[in-house]
């Protein structure tokens, strides 16, 4: 399912949500914003290692688990590389995610999911690249569906990908909210699940336990490497981690 796919598939859960709260007599606009992109529950604490700690943690994570992995990634930016891409695109990026950026910027391929994923599914894409992706998602749109998609579903507009699995869906950050509000969170469209992550340190600090425990593991006897998920063992770690919202 494209990008465009999964909004015009939010279009349809918001329109038929909107008729609803209408009928009932609610807010609709503001309903169906909190029902699409709802606040965060009660998260886990922030965990207490620094970002430089765990993202070190992590590497050597790696380097064990999955080096095929870490062999993708490409150098991190410097703070005035970040600066400039933030003054390009005009965002400001949270400290804690430019440790990220500043660790590695992502991987250069986005079309192999299976060999070039960082999360299995999703690619880390380059802040560059995520950043342009993001200006560019809304272009082509014709004046309807820009005018109905920032009514519904404009609240996406904001959100920035970190890991991302190709059709819209993933890892994200969000400028405009705070960290106690679920600033870093997963989010897949077709059911509105969202785990929410108190800080982006929780986030990586999970990445990092998902490898080291085999939730993330290199599929044996593939060529090349493959990368490969025990769902049932991620769950219960992000659950430590982060806070999945009531469906």
């Amino acid at each position: 399912m494209t990008r465009w796919q999964k909004i015009g598939l939010a279009v349809v859960i918001a329109f038929i949500g909107i008729t609803v709260l209408v009928a009932l007599g609610f807010r609709a606009k503001t309903g169906m914003r909190n029902f699409l992109y709802p606040h965060a529950p009660p998260m886990p604490s922030v965990v207490g290692e620094s970002m430089p700690d765990i993202l070190a943690h992590l590497e050597l994570v790696l380097k064990t688990n999955a080096p095929s992995v870490l062999a993708e990634l490409q150098p991190g930016l410097s703070a005035e590389a970040i600066a400039k891409l933030e003054q390009q695109y005009h965002v400001q990026i949270p400290d804690d995610i430019k440790m990220i950026y500043e660790w590695h910027d992502g991987a250069p391929n986005k079309t192999n999911l299976l060999n070039d994923g960082f999360i299995p599914g999703h690619i880390f894409l380059s802040l560059e690249d995520t950043l342009a992706d993001r200006a560019m998602a809304w272009q082509g749109a014709s004046a309807t569906q820009l005018a109905v998609g920032n009514a519904i579903v404009g609240y996406r507009r904001s959100w920035i990908h970190l890991f991302d699995d190709g059709a819209g869906d993933g890892y994200w950050f969000d400028p405009q909210r705070q960290p106690a509000e679920g600033a870093v969170f997963y989010n897949f469209t077709e059911t509105g699940s969202f785990v929410f992550f108190s800080s982006a340190k929780n986030l990586m600090a999970g990445v990092a336990r998902c490898y080291e425990s085999g939730a993330f593991h290199m599929k044996l006897n593939t060529s090349p490497p493959e990368l490969d998920e025990d769902y049932q063992m991620a769950g219960k770690i992000w659950g430590d981690f982060g806070a999945s919202n009531p469906q």
